[in-house]
């Protein structure tokens, strides 16, 4: 069976040719249309159909990309990509259980793609994930990686998963494995969080030095170094180098739009300097834009802490949103 890629290709330019020339800047209302026209002149299509579905899921509108995925999985029973196009969407949908139905039917399918295994075990990791289930979903990254070895987003996916169920050795080794076969440098990143999350504090802070000297911006990196210097009790150079990253993120912060990131990395690095008040707000500001339930817990357990009691020699880590 041709690869998704290839089918969208396909279907796409059928779409040009009908057209002439189609502007690239089509936005999803314009690319429903031509594919609905599609359809009335060339009849039903799961090739369309699904193409239209993952249109419809764009806009935010599920119950018609089910509708056009159910279609098309009348025409083609056996289409992988319908069937992880309808995990995906009864996932986003907080039908878990509808998800793992269709997750479990497309690993059923004979002679499965090893590009789309890995795919549709990933989705059921979150859908394990959401049941509470975490040594299960951290076992479906396990094996969605040994389908596919490159998959950036597993390693990572796992990675999360061995910290919080308290793996730091497994979970360094396998960023390590990760790094070895992708050369991805948000896995270096992950691996040297995952040394500060576990107390190694030299090998962290030699891991990020290089980093640091090649960085054009430096705030995240300072953050990070910073962290780690506390660990090993050089305060007064963990302190420079968190004034120096609050400097860089004032001037680099938007000022009309709320750039996420740099307000949780303001956040921590206030945070750590012991503002926590000025903390609080930033994440809680983060929170509103992007920042996501990590920053609402990050405010909570601040809120938690408000004693005066020194948060020197503990170091959070709090990811950005992608």
């Amino acid at each position: 069976m041709a690869s998704l890629g290839t089918r969208l290709v396909s279907s796409l330019l059928g779409v040009i040719l009908c057209m002439g020339v189609a502007g690239a800047h089509d936005g999803p209302e314009h690319q429903i249309e031509v594919l609905s026209e599609r359809l009335i002149r060339e009849g039903n299509s799961a090739d369309v159909l699904l193409e239209r579905a993952i249109e419809y899921r764009v806009l935010g509108r599920l119950t018609q990309a089910v509708r056009d995925l159910e279609r098309a999985l009348r025409l083609a029973p056996a289409d992988s990509l319908v069937l992880r196009e309808l995990a995906q969407i009864e996932l986003q949908r907080g039908r878990v259980s509808k998800a793992l139905l269709w997750v479990q039917r497309t690993l059923e399918i004979p002679d499965l793609a090893a590009g789309e295994r890995s795919a549709v075990l990933m989705i059921r990791s979150h859908c394990r994930g959401i049941e509470g289930a975490g040594m299960k979903a951290l076992e479906d990254c396990s094996e969605a990686l040994r389908w596919n070895p490159q998959l950036v987003s597993a390693y990572l996916e796992r990675s999360a998963w061995q910290r919080r169920l308290r793996l730091p050795q497994e979970r360094i080794l396998g960023l390590e494995e990760g790094i070895r076969r992708t050369g991805a440098g948000l896995l270096v990143v992950e691996r040297i969080e995952a040394l500060i999350d576990d107390g190694q504090w030299q090998q962290a802070l030699e891991a990020v030095e290089p980093e640091l000297m090649s960085s054009r911006l430096q705030s995240s990196w300072r953050i990070r170094r910073a962290r780690a210097l506390k660990g090993l009790g050089r305060w007064s150079e963990a302190e420079r180098d968190l004034l120096s990253a609050l400097e860089e993120i004032e001037l680099r912060m938007p000022r009309q739009v709320k750039d996420s990131s740099l307000i949780l990395d303001r956040a921590l690095a206030r945070e750590l300097l012991g503002q926590t008040a000025a903390a609080i707000q930033d994440y809680q500001l983060a929170a509103g834009c992007g920042g996501g339930e990590e920053a609402l817990e990050a405010s909570r357990r601040l809120r938690k802490t408000l004693t005066g009691r020194s948060f020197w020699k503990w170091c959070p880590r709090i990811r950005p949103a992608l």
